[in-house]
C-alpha cells in the first residue's frame, strides 16, 4: 500500500443502527502501473571518443537521441508483465534467425525517449529500464567527424511505461465521539496519504506564480503524474519584451549599418570642416593653398558619395521551389519504349529508347546501347568487392571502384548525349541540365541489399515504402547497382543515381561532387556552375547541390529536411 496514492473526494456523516455518528468517505485511490511493450526500434545516435583505445579497436561514449518503436499489434503490449527475449518476440521476428546478442544493459540511460507508432495512432513517450537486441548499425549511414561519431541503428527493444490507474473505494469510519478529536484525526492521516514522494523532472507543465518580482514553476513528476512547485526565483531585470527587444537590435543594426557605409563620408565632412576652420585661421598666409585643397576635398567627396551608393549589396535570393518533395517519392512515369536486344554472336546489344523533358519544357529523345556481357561482368565485379570495414572511407573507396569499372563501358549513353548537344546548341549549363533531367525521369527503386519484404527492416522508410508496394531491387550487394547496372535495369535509388550522373558529369570535364550523409541516409551531386540555390563550399569555389531523385527539381533546390551543410562530405571528386 506504500505505492498507492489516496485522495479523499467527498465525505458523508450518517446514523449508524445503534444510534452512533459515523463518516463515509469516497476515496480515488491510485494503483502503480507498468505497461510494458515491446518492438523494433529504428534511429540515431551520437557519440564522441574516450581518451582509451587499443591497437585495433577505439572506444566511444555514445547516445541515443532519437528513436521510433513500431508496435504492430495490442500483443505488444502488457500491463505488468514484461516481455522476455526472443520467446515473447515471435511475431515480430523469425526466432531462428535471432543472433542473440544483447546490448550491454549497464550502457543504456535508465530511460529514453522514443516515439511509438501503434495501430492507428502515434504518441511520444519515456520509455523506462529500456532493455535492447540485436542491436545493428547501419554500415551505410555510419559517419565518422574527428573525435565524434553518427549513424542510424536499428534493434529490438522492451521496456515499460510508468502511469497510475484509479480506482474509486468507500470506507466508513467511526463512531465518531462528540467533542473528540477521531474524525480529525482519521482525516488527518487520509490526507496524509495524499502525499507522494515526487521526483521533479525539468519538464514544466505550463503553470507558474509570481510574486513580489519572484516566480516559481510547477513541474511533473517522474513516476507518477502528480505535480510539484519548483522553489521561487528572483525575476530577471524587466525588459520590454520580445517586440521591443527586436526594435532594439533592428536599430542597432540600422545604426551599424549606417556607421559602416556612412563612415567615409562623414569623415571626408571632418576634414572638410576642419579645412575650413584653418582657412579662417590662416587665411593671410595659406589662403591659396587651403583654396586648392578644398577643390580636392570636394572632388573626393563627390566620387566617395558615387561609390558608396553604387556599393550597396544586393543579397543572391534563392526562388522558392515550385514542387515541395518529399523524400525520393517518385509517381512519374516516364516514357520507355522500343527498347530491344540484338543478338551479335554470343554477345546481346541491350537497346534502350528515352524521351524526357528539361526544366524549360524542352523535349528530348534519343537510344543508348550497351552491351550484355558488359553488364554480367560489372555485376560480378561489384560482388567481389570486399570491405574490410563499415566507415564513410570503406564506401567512398567502394564507389570509386564501381565508378572506375564502368566508366568506359558507357560509350552508348555517351554518344546519345553528345548527338542531343550538337543537334540543340547546348551550352555547359543547358547541357548539364538535360543530362542531370534524364536520370531525374527514371523512376525511383529503392535498391536494397536482402529481400524486399518490409518484414525485415525496422527503418521506417523502407518498412512504410515496402508497405505501399512500392518499386524495390532485392539482393544487391551494398544497397546500390553501379552505373552500368543502373542504365540496364533502370532500376536505382539516391546513391545509384548520383553515381552514375557524376560518373557521366566527370567524362564531360565537369567539376562536379559526388555527396554523402550519413546523418540524412542520402546522396546526391554538387557540380560547380553559376547556378543559384543552396551550394557546399570547397577550395573556396561554390558547388551547388542537385538533387536527382526526382523529376523537375534544378539546381540548387533540395529538400528542407537536408538543409544542413555540415551533416554532408564529398565521397568522389572530379579532378
Amino acid at each position: 500500500m506504500d505505492d498507492i496514492i489516496r485522495h479523499i473526494i467527498n465525505t458523508e456523516l450518517f446514523t449508524g443502527d445503534d444510534g452512533l455518528t459515523y463518516q463515509k468517505l469516497t476515496i480515488k485511490e491510485l494503483w502503480p502501473r507498468k505497461t510494458y511493450l515491446k518492438g523494433t526500434m529504428s534511429g540515431k545516435y551520437r557519440g564522441d571518443k574516450l581518451p582509451e583505445e587499443g591497437d585495433s579497436f577505439e572506444l566511444y561514449e555514445f547516445e541515443i537521441y532519437e528513436a521510433t518503436v513500431v508496435c504492430d499489434s495490442e500483443d505488444d503490449f502488457n500491463k505488468n508483465e514484461s516481455f522476455i527475449f526472443p520467446d515473447d518476440f515471435g511475431n515480430i521476428i523469425n526466432t531462428h534467425s535471432i543472433s542473440g546478442r544483447i546490448f550491454p544493459k549497464e550502457k543504456l540511460p535508465k530511460n529514453i525517449l522514443v516515439t511509438i507508432i501503434g495501430p492507428g495512432r502515434e504518441f511520444g513517450i519515456n520509455l523506462l529500464e529500456p532493455q535492447i537486441f540485436e542491436f545493428e548499425i547501419i554500415r551505410k549511414f555510419h559517419q565518422n567527424d574527428g573525435d565524434k561519431i553518427y549513424g542510424s541503428f536499428t534493434a529490438y527493444v522492451t521496456g515499460y511505461v510508468f502511469d497510475r490507474e484509479s480506482k474509486i473505494v468507500t470506507e466508513i469510519v467511526g463512531p465518531i465521539i462528540e467533542n473528540s478529536n477521531e474524525e480529525a484525526d482519521i482525516i488527518d492521516v487520509l490526507e496524509e496519504s495524499k502525499v507522494s514522494k515526487c521526483s521533479p523532472t525539468k519538464v514544466k507543465t505550463g503553470n507558474f506564480q509570481s510574486k513580489n518580482g519572484y516566480t516559481r514553476y510547477e513541474y511533473f513528476c517522474a513516476h507518477h503524474n502528480d505535480t510539484v512547485w519548483g522553489p521561487y526565483i528572483k525575476d530577471p531585470s524587466v525588459s520590454g519584451g520580445c517586440l521591443p527587444s527586436a526594435g532594439n537590435f533592428l536599430a542597432i543594426a540600422i545604426i551599424g549599418l549606417f556607421i559602416f557605409y556612412a563612415f567615409p563620408i562623414i569623415a571626408i565632412l571632418f576634414l572638410f570642416y576642419l579645412t575650413v576652420i584653418l582657412i579662417d585661421r590662416y587665411s593671410s598666409v595659406f589662403r591659396w593653398l587651403f583654396g586648392v585643397l578644398g577643390i580636392i576635398f570636394w572632388l573626393f567627396f563627390i566620387v566617395s558619395i558615387f561609390k558608396t551608393c553604387s556599393s550597396v549589396y544586393v543579397p543572391n535570393i534563392i526562388p522558392k521551389p515550385k514542387i515541395e518533395d518529399r523524400r525520393e517519392n517518385v509517381v512519374y512515369e516516364p516514357i520507355d519504349k522500343d527498347s530491344t536486344a540484338i543478338n551479335i554472336g554470343k554477345d546481346s546489344l541491350v537497346k534502350r529508347f528515352r524521351k524526357w523533358q528539361d526544366y524549360d519544357g524542352n523535349i528530348y529523345q534519343g537510344y543508348y546501347t550497351l552491351n550484355f556481357l558488359n553488364v554480367k561482368q560489372t555485376s560480378r565485379f561489384k560482388n567481389n568487392i570486399n570491405l574490410t570495414s563499415s566507415t564513410p572511407r570503406s564506401y567512398d573507396q567502394m564507389v570509386f571502384m564501381l565508378k572506375g569499372n564502368d566508366e568506359a563501358k558507357l560509350v552508348g549513353m555517351y554518344r546519345m548525349f553528345d548527338s542531343i548537344k550538337k543537334a540543340n546548341q547546348l551550352n555547359d549549363i543547358k547541357f548539364s541540365e538535360m543530362v542531370v533531367s534524364c536520370i531525374q525521369d527514371i523512376p525511383y527503386t529503392l535498391i536494397l541489399e536482402n529481400d524486399c519484404n518490409a518484414q525485415l527492416y525496422n527503418d521506417k522508410f523502407i518498412r512504410d515504402y515496402l508497405r505501399q508496394g512500392n518499386r524495390c531491387s532485392g539482393y544487391q550487394k551494398f544497397g546500390i547497382n553501379s552505373p552500368l547496372e543502373f542504365i540496364y535495369t533502370l532500376e536505382g535509388d539516391c546513391d545509384t543515381r548520383a553515381l552514375l550522373l557524376y560518373t557521366i558529369l566527370t567524362h564531360y570535364k565537369f567539376d562536379v561532387a559526388l555527396m554523402s550523409s550519413e546523418f540524412y541516409g542520402h546522396s546526391m551531386i554538387a557540380i560547380n556552375l553559376p547556378f543559384s540555390g543552396v551550394s557546399y563550399n570547397y577550395n573556396n569555389k561554390k558547388y551547388v547541390m542537385w538533387e536527382t531523385t526526382a523529376p523537375d527539381i534544378p539546381a540548387g533546390r533540395i529538400n528542407r529536411d537536408f538543409l544542413n551543410l555540415n551533416y554532408w562530405r564529398i565521397s568522389l571528386k572530379s579532378n
